[in-house]
């Protein structure tokens, strides 16, 4: 069960460099580990993989076209800044990808795969309560992950993904930074329970509920904005 980084597959583990390095940073967003308003520099992200410049401006270009990162000045690429009306958005349709994923996933997972959800659910549930937000951010991602690959449906799932990375840094910054609703650190382990019954629509009634919070954060950023104008 991976904690600090997800499993990287075979053909990941052998694509080209430029590849492997779209990857990577792609995860970094995803996990938060880059902040809004982050500068990612051509050449520093080249020295620390240790590569030429070139497959990390292919790789950082690749990311500008998904709208993963913005073009900055010469040479460098950066994370949007906080912008809580698009986030809310990608909030919003995360919900509604993630909801239809779940019900497609649910007469596919295994019972171990049901096993591992659930003893993540758990773990999740220390993480918050010790504090360890960083293993909690890449558990969340590999308990709904591994739901969204048994739907099956790699589009869908690289959509979902695409959005995690948009939304990722943002997220973090909010966990790190608040305390979770009670009712909301419990809310994986009721999808376990959903999913380990075979109830398709509650699971996904369940995920829209969990990343619809994400949408009920940032609308809240945006009417401190209205009121402070």
């Amino acid at each position: 069960m991976t904690t600090k980084k997800r499993k990287v597959s075979k053909s990941v583990a052998q694509a080209p460099l430029n590849d492997r390095i779209y990857q990577s940073v792609k995860w970094s967003l995803i996990i938060g580990e880059y902040f809004p308003g982050s500068v990612l520099s051509i050449r520093s992200l080249a020295k620390k993989m240790g590569t030429s410049t070139m497959p990390v401006r292919e790789a950082l270009a690749r990311l500008s076209s998904e709208r993963l990162l913005q073009s900055s000045v010469k040479r460098s690429y950066k994370v949007a800044e906080l912008d809580p009306k698009r986030v809310a958005d990608q909030f919003f349709l995360r919900a509604r990808l993630e909801g239809i994923a779940t019900e497609l996933a649910v007469p596919n997972l295994t019972a171990s795969q049901i096993d591992e959800l659930e003893a993540l659910a758990h773990m999740m549930v220390k993480d918050i309560k010790t504090g360890n937000n960083e293993n909690y951010i890449v558990r969340n991602y590999n308990f709904h992950f591994a739901i969204y690959a048994a739907s099956q449906n790699e589009e869908l799932f690289w959509s979902i993904e695409r959005l995690w990375a948009q939304t990722g840094p943002y997220l973090a910054q909010v966990v790190r930074s608040q305390h979770m609703p009670e009712d909301w650190q419990f809310l994986h382990n009721e999808i376990a329970k959903a999913i380990r019954s075979r109830n398709a629509q509650q699971a996904a009634r369940l995920i829209e509920k969990d990343i619809s919070w994400g949408v009920t954060t940032f609308a809240a950023h945006i009417r401190g904005e209205l009121e402070q104008s």
